[in-house]
C-alpha cells in the first residue's frame, strides 16, 4: 500500500479543506466523546475513543421504511450526504466492514447501501490502548480503510488502503508528500490490547462460569446499543392520531438481551432467561458470526464493558474458565 507523509502543521488546515468539501464527521468531548459533524476541526479529540460507535450513521437508530397515505405506499426518498468520517479506530473500521457484510453483501439493504456508498473512512492508528477494556489485538481484525493515519511527533504517515483514499490523495495533493518509510507490522499493532486468550469457545458453552456475568447483569441492553457490530431490530406501524388513514413503518434499533426480542405469537419466547440471552449476545459475537462470515463479530472495542453498568467483564470471565 502507498504511504505519504503530513506535517503536523497544516493537518488542521488539511481537514478544515475536507470539512469545505465534505460533511466531516469525527469525535469530539462534551460529556462524552461521541462522534459529530464538525464546525470547528479544532474540536475534534483523538485522545480517548468514542463512547459511543460511528454505526448510527448507516444503520440508523429508527428510521422510516415506508409510508401510507391512506391510498397508495410511499417510499421516502433516499439522499445521504457525502460525508468524511475522520478518527475512526481499528475497532469501528471492521465494525463498519463487518455489517457491510449484513447488510450489502447479505441483504443489500437501501437504507444502510445509500448511507454508505457517499463516505471516506479515514482511520486513526491507536499509539496505545485508549482503555483498559480493549482487545482488539485478539480479534485477527482485517486491513479496512480509505486512508489511515499513524501519528508521530511532528507528522502523521498516511497508509492509502482503497480508491477512494488515492482519490483523496489527489483531491487535497498539497497536504501529501511522497515518502520512502514504510508502516511495519510491528507499528500497526496496538500495546495492551491483546487481553483475549482463549479464542475458541465453542466447547464452553455449559461452564459454570458464565454465572459470574449472568447473576450481575440487568439486560439493560448497555452493551448492544455500545457494540460498532450489534445489528439487532425490530419494525413497527404507527397510525397518525390525527387521520388514523395515514400511516408508517419504521425500522428501529433492538437487543438480542431482552425477552421481547424473541417473542413470537401465542406468547412464546424463545430465550426466556437471562442466561441463554447473556450466552447468545457472546457467541454470536465469537462464534456463530464467524461460522458464517469467517471472521469474528466482535471487534474488541470493549464498549460493551466500559459502558455496563456492573461491569460485566466478560473477557476476564472467558480467560478464567478451566
Amino acid at each position: 500500500m502507498q504511504v505519504f507523509k503530513l506535517q503536523k502543521k497544516g493537518f488542521n488546515e488539511f481537514l478544515e479543506k475536507v470539512r469545505s468539501s465534505y460533511e466531516l464527521i469525527a469525535p469530539i468531548k462534551e460529556d462524552l466523546v461521541k462522534f459529530e459533524k464538525i464546525n470547528n476541526v479544532k474540536d475534534i479529540h483523538l485522545e480517548k475513543n468514542s463512547y459511543f460507535p460511528v454505526k448510527e450513521y448507516f444503520f440508523r437508530k429508527e428510521e422510516t421504511l415506508f409510508q401510507f397515505d391512506g391510498k397508495k405506499f410511499i417510499t421516502p426518498k433516499l439522499k445521504t450526504p457525502t460525508r468524511a468520517f475522520f478518527g475512526l479506530r481499528r475497532c469501528d473500521l471492521a465494525g463498519i466492514q463487518h455489517q457491510d457484510k449484513v447488510f450489502m453483501e447479505d441483504v443489500n439493504d437501501p437504507y444502510y447501501l445509500e448511507a454508505r456508498k457517499n463516505s471516506f473512512l479515514l482511520g486513526y492508528h491507536c499509539p496505545s490502548a485508549p482503555s483498559e477494556y480493549c482487545f482488539c489485538g485478539s480479534m485477527n481484525l482485517e486491513e479496512f480503510f480509505d486512508i489511515m493515519f499513524y501519528d508521530h511527533e511532528t507528522f502523521f504517515l498516511a497508509e492509502i488502503g482503497s480508491k477512494k483514499g488515492e482519490f483523496l490523495v489527489k483531491k487535497f495533493s498539497k497536504y501529501f508528500s511522497k515518502t520512502n518509510e514504510i508502516i511495519s507490522e510491528v507499528e500497526k499493532t496496538i500495546p495492551g490490547t491483546e487481553r483475549l486468550e482463549k479464542k475458541d469457545i465453542s466447547k464452553l458453552y455449559d461452564h459454570k462460569d458464565w454465572k459470574k456475568g449472568v447473576d450481575i447483569c440487568l439486560s439493560c441492553t448497555a452493551c448492544t446499543a455500545l457494540c460498532p457490530t450489534c445489528y439487532c431490530f425490530s419494525i413497527h406501524d404507527e397510525i397518525s392520531i390525527k387521520n388514523t388513514k395515514e400511516s408508517e413503518r419504521k425500522r428501529s434499533w433492538s437487543s438480542c438481551q431482552v425477552p421481547e426480542f424473541t417473542k413470537v405469537a401465542g406468547d412464546h419466547v424463545f430465550r426466556q432467561e437471562r442466561e441463554e440471552r447473556f450466552k447468545h449476545r457472546i457467541y454470536h459475537q465469537l462464534d456463530y458470526f464467524k461460522e458464517k462470515y469467517n471472521v469474528n463479530m466482535c471487534t474488541g472495542c470493549g464498549r460493551c464493558i466500559e459502558g455496563c453498568p456492573t461491569r460485566i467483564d466478560f473477557v476476564k470471565i472467558i480467560n478464567e474458565m478451566e
